[in-house]
């Protein structure tokens, strides 16, 4: 059996009175009080940015470009080859 989980950390809002009125009505038309309905909204919506961040979404033509870069890299610039063949610098 798990432990409970306790909500230890506070938040505090300011906002207009109009604003606050039509957040506590929609969450009592959603059955539940104010901070539970701002928390579900504020992590459902920090869900998707997150998410949306951490997704990697190509189109099609990108995807078939992606795959023919990795299965057929193009040549190394000769510069650079250089550069990497060189012994690294000693730091003191």
């Amino acid at each position: 059996m798990s432990s409970p989980t306790y909500k230890t950390a506070r938040m505090e809002l300011k906002t207009t009175d109009g604003f606050k009125q039509m957040l506590t009505k929609a969450a009592a038309l959603s059955g539940l009080d104010l901070s539970s309905f701002v928390l579900g909204c504020a992590e459902q919506r920090a869900r998707q940015v997150i998410e949306h961040h951490e997704l990697l979404a190509l189109s099609v033509e990108e995807q078939q470009q992606f795959y023919q870069l990795l299965s057929d890299p193009p040549a190394t610039p000769q510069k650079l080859a250089d550069l990497l063949a060189q012994e690294p610098l000693k730091g003191g």
